[in-house]
């Protein structure tokens, strides 16, 4: 039985793994069937993978119990995963509709994975449409990050839609870093000062992080905004209950926001949450005088860097919650976060990858300790995905959209994550169900919060471009 070893990083998402905080993430995908027959095209594919089969990392990993695994992130290889364990078919009653979806989604995402199998399932489900079905890719955070499964669907569908001999999602491999290499002396050599190098960024981004706590220790400006975020509904422990909003927006009225901005789509999102959590709130809860904050992921991954697992750091910005005036807060969010990014981007990645672990250790060492009210280092998650710009084909059947669903934690009950695929960016809001107002509300707001920014942002003749995708 072969031992795997994960990273750091990723021993933090198996520890944390309970069922009030499950620790996988999900993808909605929707298709369109290449014959318009829905069912059939489900029906034939489910047909095909029925008998056990062998398959490579990380599809084979199995969580390894017991204390240790809270230490060193362990995973052992199964010989053969059987299809009946991770496959399952869901029907909708009522056809087309929205709402039933996205439900029935929410149900799926709060299930905790098997920890005895393989962690990953993959959810069909027909009824959308005649000639519509969709599928829910459940996977643990220690096994895939946004930018690894964004490399999965592009390996995996095809760019022709005559193609029909599209691989399963779980038989394409990830590379395992830890493997032993049987390289010549000189090689073994350069991988171990690498390897070293490595630790030492990590210890650099250690001592960054602990300079910066000593700093908001003494009320100085750091330019990540860990642990400044004010007492708020956010708080506290949750349960595993998640409601679920998904939107769609046009991609290119967000690359023209941005342009008349001066600014990223990045900066765009961010001020789009923040303003739709000040009406959010004021409506529905209560906004805190003090503006709230947000961890916001950092790609690590470069070139053709697929290896098993989380390669991300955590810049942490103010959303500016706290000003009134829609320009000036633009300003806000877009130079705090211009400031978190300058900073970590100065770092190697493995010391970015440190200062987030360092900066998160107290919160992580709470929750795993069983005091779920340990303060938080962020209350939410804010996440831009960028995603392939050409239509993908499973077997012929077109993908239509592509949703995100991520994870939530105690003292981080919401987050927002966005995809762009196509020419439209497609939003998951998740909240924790018995902690917050429904995230329909949200997802209203964020709808207000995108219309009067367009007002503000561009001349007559491109608002009335459509905004929605």
């Amino acid at each position: 039985m072969a031992i795997t070893k994960l990273s750091a990083t990723d021993g933090v998402w198996l520890s944390l793994e309970s069922p009030d905080m499950p620790m996988h993430v999900a993808f909605l995908l929707e298709f369109t069937a290449p014959d318009g027959d829905a069912a059939r095209f489900v029906r034939r594919w489910r047909a095909q993978v029925v008998a056990p089969i062998a398959v490579p990392q990380p599809w084979n990993l199995v969580p390894v119990g017991g204390p240790l695994t809270r230490l060193v992130a362990l995973m052992r290889e199964t010989a053969e995963v059987d299809p009946a364990d991770h496959i399952r078919t869901w029907q909708l009653h009522r056809g087309g509709d929205r709402r039933e979806l996205t439900e029935l989604v929410s149900r799926i995402h709060r299930e905790q994975l098997d920890p005895s199998r393989p962690q990953w399932e993959i959810h069909l489900i027909e009824g959308l449409a005649p000639d519509r079905f969709a599928l829910v890719l459940k996977v643990h955070h220690s096994l895939f990050d946004g930018a690894s499964l964004m490399r999965l669907f592009t390996d995996t569908y095809s760019t022709d839609p005559a193609d029909r001999d599209t691989p399963n999602l779980f038989t394409i491999g990830r590379v395992n870093p830890d493997a032993p290499e049987h390289i010549p002396s000189p090689g073994r050599f350069r991988t171990w000062l690498a390897t070293l190098l490595g630790v030492l960024h990590l210890i650099r981004g250690i001592a960054t992080a602990g300079r910066d706590a000593l700093r908001r220790t003494r009320g100085r400006y750091t330019a990540q905004r860990a642990y400044r975020q004010p007492p708020s509904v956010f708080d506290g422990p949750i349960t595993g209950r998640r409601d679920l909003s998904l939107r769609r927006y046009d991609l290119g009225h967000f690359k023209r926001l941005a342009k008349a901005a001066d600014c990223t789509i990045n900066d765009i999102v961010l001020y789009l949450v923040g303003t739709a959590l000040r009406d959010y709130l004021t409506e529905h809860s209560e906004l805190p005088d003090v503006p709230l904050t947000a961890g916001v992921p950092m790609d690590l991954r470069e070139g053709d860097d697929d290896r098993v697992g989380t390669r991300a750091g955590m810049m942490f910005t103010s959303l500016a919650t706290d000003i009134a005036d829609p320009q000036e807060r633009l300003a806000a969010v877009r130079t705090a976060i211009t400031a978190a990014k300058q900073q970590l981007t100065a770092l190697p990645p493995n010391a970015v990858i440190g200062y987030g672990l360092a900066v998160t250790l107290p919160w992580i060492m709470g929750l795993t300790s069983g005091r779920p009210e340990t303060p938080a280092s962020h209350p939410m998650g804010i996440s831009n995905v960028p995603g392939p710009r050409n239509p993908l084909y499973w077997n012929g059947a077109r993908l239509e959209s592509l949703y995100p669903v991520s994870l939530l934690m105690h003292g981080n009950p919401f987050n927002v994550t966005c995809v762009g695929y196509l020419d439209a960016l497609h939003f998951g809001v998740l909240g924790a169900a018995d902690k917050l107002p429904a995230m329909a509300y949200f997802t209203d707001s964020l709808d207000t919060a995108l219309d009067e920014l367009t007002v503000l942002l561009l001349p007559a003749e491109e608002r009335a471009l459509p905004s929605a995708g």
